[in-house]
């Protein structure tokens, strides 16, 4: 065979040494693709909130994507937040899409039902302030599953 390939045009050899880098690139992407961790792989739950925010979680459990959200400044006067603008990190829209939540900031916390704008608020939980770690998870049957999918924004306060 190696006579064979001698005895043909230089054009033959290029061609053979790009089958042949094409065949190496092809083998080594397989092998990639086979020992890479799947990019859909699920994460620890309540992962990766770091410890000054207040977490919301897509899925119960602090399963799935998450909306990281920013405290005010200790001493700031209370601040609400409406999720109709926010989107967890997936982008899809986190207005009544909360499963689960995790507080690691220092603010107490009232969530609310807000079906019918600002004027008319339903609180429907809360977190006291000074209690990080404190974790809620509305999921079908948890106690509080008739409260899934609808905070539709909070108020920090206490900070």
């Amino acid at each position: 065979m190696l006579k064979s390939l001698r005895k043909q045009s230089p054009m033959n050899h290029k061609a053979l040494r790009l089958l042949t880098a094409a065949a190496a690139t092809a083998v080594a992407g397989t092998s990639l693709l086979l020992s890479a961790p799947s990019a859909t792989a699920a994460n620890a739950p309540y992962a990766d909130c770091p410890g000054w925010a207040l977490c919301l979680y897509q899925d119960g459990g602090g399963a799935g994507s998450k909306v990281i959200l920013t405290p005010p400044p200790t001493g700031s006067p209370s601040q609400m937040v409406y999720l109709i603008g926010k989107h967890f990190l997936n982008g899809q829209a986190a207005d009544n899409q909360t499963s689960s939540w995790l507080n690691n900031s220092q603010c107490g916390i009232e969530f609310y039902d807000d079906p019918n704008g600002d004027l008319h608020p339903s609180l429907i939980d809360s977190a006291p302030s000074w209690n990080w770690g404190l974790k809620h998870d509305y999921s079908y049957g948890t106690p509080q599953a008739y409260l899934n999918d609808r905070v539709s924004s909070l108020r920090f306060y206490n900070c």
